[in-house]
């Protein structure tokens, strides 16, 4: 019987997990091909349905649990795995965290950076309850996900990753349908575009609007700020680029042990933000400009000493990373929320620069995603 015939006719077919792939999911074997699994552990032995087969690899669902790991994590969530949004939630915390750890070393390792030390990840202070923002789906005034890779809509009346302020406001929000973003800072909550939320980061307060870009998890942020400042090493000497500098959070927050600050955001409101934030907390000694990172900064006059850079998913782009070749500065402080798009910049860096070190953070508990800080010191 080939492949084919089992997807045709529904067979099921017994599996045993032996690893988790870069999205969570199982890995395991028919026939010597390999089948991507979700919600599932590796050493268990599962029943699954053939859903998808393509010319390398197969995609399939549980039908049956035959043999299950003695620590999976069961009924914590009605919606689980259906709407999308947790791909780990099954999967005891310190797993997850050792999953994603040996996930940022298998990427270094396969891109030709085995050599860069990687330190042991840290942990969210809390594992449940972390997100700030959350964006929803409407449908019929009910607040919802689309199940993951579908337009199906899930009606939720609660959600394990949001903060606890957004859960208890569920009844009271009447959104048109379309999309709705939310933020909190639990104690208090705003789906208004007009209107901004206050985040503390230590001594810090920023405002922050709808649309702007700050961390999700306000557990684990403050302990990543300061491995950015570690990297940093600050002296009053310095003149710090920080780029794709959102609301200013990082410049901020570095900016009272450096002489002065540069950063560059293209979000016009997240630039307002971030002009009103330094006003807040009474920083003199940061410049914000609104543009693209990379064609803002080859226009600057001042060489930075040392240059942070928090990009978005897609990594860097091409201006970005000729600028920082071009400036030659001593320290590049690079934060990062997808371990591949990481290398893939550090393989063009690691010409001009040393990879000292990286550490990864757990912004998004039960998620497959992890957050790194990487130092990198000029050759």
């Amino acid at each position: 019987m080939t492949i084919y015939d089992i997807i045709l006719t529904g067979d099921f077919m017994e599996v045993i997990i032996n690893s988790l792939d870069h999205q969570g999911r199982g890995i395991g074997r028919i026939n010597n091909k390999v089948i991507f699994i979700p919600n599932t552990i590796p050493g268990e032995k599962v029943e699954v349905k053939i859903i998808k087969e393509k010319k390398k690899y197969m995609e399939g669902i549980v039908t049956k649990y035959l043999e299950k790991d003695k620590d999976r994590i069961e009924n914590l969530c009605q919606y689980y795995p259906k709407c999308g949004g947790c791909q780990l939630l099954h999967i005891p915390y310190q797993q997850q965290l050792l999953y994603k750890e040996d996930k940022v070393k298998n990427i270094f390792k396969r891109y030709n950076l085995e050599n860069v030390k990687i330190n042991s990840i840290i942990g969210s202070p809390s594992k449940y309850h972390y997100r700030n923002k959350v964006t929803f789906h409407v449908s019929n005034q009910h607040l919802g996900y689309y199940q993951e890779n579908s337009n199906k809509f899930i009606k939720i009346d609660s959600c394990l990753l949001l903060c606890e302020n957004i859960n208890k406001n569920f009844k009271n929000i009447l959104p048109n349908n379309g999309k709705l973003i939310i933020r909190s800072n639990n104690h208090e909550i705003t789906y208004e575009q007009n209107k901004k939320i206050m985040h503390t980061i230590v001594d810090y307060k920023f405002l922050v609007s709808i649309d702007s870009f700050y961390q999700i998890n306000d557990y684990i942020t403050p302990l990543l700020y300061n491995k950015v400042k570690e990297y940093l090493n600050p002296t009053k000497q310095d003149t710090v680029l920080d780029l794709y500098c959102g609301t200013g959070t990082i410049g901020i927050f570095i900016s009272k042990e450096v002489n002065n600050v540069i950063g560059i955001e293209i979000n016009e409101q997240a630039i307002e933000d971030a002009k009103e934030n330094a006003k807040l907390n009474n920083i003199k000694n940061i410049t914000l400009i609104c543009g693209d990172a990379g064609l803002e900064a080859k226009k600057l006059k001042i060489k930075p000493t040392s240059i942070i850079v928090d990009p978005p998913r897609a990594g860097l782009n091409k201006e970005a990373i000729e600028t920082i070749i071009k400036f030659n500065p001593n320290k590049i402080i690079y934060v990062s929320c997808d371990p591949m798009t990481l290398v893939r910049d550090l393989n063009i860096l690691k010409k001009y620069y040393n990879i000292i070190e990286v550490t990864p953070f757990d912004m998004f508990p039960n998620t497959y995603h992890v957050e790194c800080v990487c130092l990198l010191s000029l050759r």
